[in-house]
């Protein structure tokens, strides 16, 4: 997603995606989706050294397209299933393997098992055993294929038609999963908004906002009570090191971050009068005070570069707890095949 002052997003909201308006997708639109090729494991007949070769075919012809195909799990997908229509033994010596195929390309929702374009093209090869044969039949997939392009087309313009008649439904959900404190979920369902529908994206990014600071804010609840947990069960210069180690993973954008520093400098003041009340340790362990003395410099420093990153990076952060999510999810299962 792109980076952007969320003080802009109510502005996006008036934006009209004029290239879907007649139902059909530009090329431009089309490269500024988000796709990943995905190969499934379970391909009837499809041999295990010539799933590589789908799936390198599949990333030319995304390539060709101008799109970039993403390795992640991306909601959208480009994939392929693989029949064999015939195979057969030449009359030729030494005689050989034929296998003709035919190979179907989708455009579809990989997490949701929907289809939102299809095309079929037949291919031939000939090998010295079945696999060769297989793997030589899809070698002949030709990637500059102008119906590719269509594909790619048509498969943009259903995904943005989805998003802008089922915008509302899928914000609904979100805020579902985000009642439930499944934040990482939910961010990753709005941020899989493709952004080259303005109007539904920025309602997705407005409500990605409420839903990130909801996380965090639960977050800093427990955060907090950790740190709070450690400096009263020490009061000390160890627990104190602690204390910081643990405080310095707040979002300063979350509602505890005030009552954070609040108790970092209290930290450090009750530090300050352990050393002046013991005159020897005054004297003898001035490098440990000026140690501590660093570290809290550090630690407020880290906090205000820390500040700074979130206000210029908050979208990006949306989506990268989404995409987090998304990966920690068994290959197979969030994505879908459509056959």
């Amino acid at each position: 997603m792109k980076n952007c002052n969320l003080f802009l997003l109510p502005i996006f909201t008036c934006c009209i995606c004029y290239a879907y308006a007649q139902g059909g997708a530009s090329s431009d639109k089309t490269k500024n989706l988000a796709l990943s090729v995905w190969v499934s494991d379970n391909i009837d007949g499809l041999p295990p050294e010539a799933k590589n070769n789908l799936q390198n075919k599949l990333t030319q012809i995304a390539s060709k397209q101008g799109i970039a195909a993403n390795p992640g799990h991306s909601r959208f997908i480009l994939t392929a299933n693989v029949v064999v229509q015939e195979k057969y033994i030449t009359s030729t010596a030494p005689p050989k393997h034929a296998y003709k195929l035919d190979v179907t390309f989708y455009v579809g929702d990989g997490f949701e098992g929907k289809v939102f374009a299809s095309h079929t093209s037949s291919v031939s090869g000939i090998g010295d055993n079945e696999t060769k044969a297989y793997m030589n039949a899809l070698k002949n997939i030709k990637v500059l294929d102008p119906a590719y392009k269509k594909l790619m087309d048509l498969g943009a313009s259903k995904i943005v038609g989805y998003f802008n008649t089922q915008c509302d439904f899928v914000i609904k959900e979100a805020k579902t999963l985000a009642n439930s404190q499944k934040y990482e979920e939910a961010l990753w369902k709005l941020t899989s908004v493709p952004d080259v529908c303005a109007d539904c994206w920025s309602k997705a990014m407005y409500e990605a906002n409420t839903v990130f600071q909801q996380k965090i804010d639960r977050e800093c609840k427990a955060i907090f009570a950790e740190a709070t947990n450690i400096w009263n069960s020490g009061q000390n210069p160890e627990a104190a090191e602690k204390v910081g180690a643990v405080l310095v993973t707040i979002d300063p954008s979350s509602s505890c971050f005030p009552k954070a520093i609040d108790l970092s400098n209290q930290i450090a003041q009750r530090i300050k009068e352990l050393y002046e009340q013991d005159e020897v340790a005054k004297k003898e362990d001035v490098a440990f005070q000026r140690e501590m003395q660093e570290k809290e410099l550090a630690f407020q420093r880290k906090m205000q570069e820390k500040s700074l990153a979130v206000e210029q990076e908050r979208i990006k952060a949306y989506r990268d707890v989404g995409v987090a999510w998304a990966e920690r999810q068994p290959q197979e299962i969030p994505y879908t095949a459509f056959w």
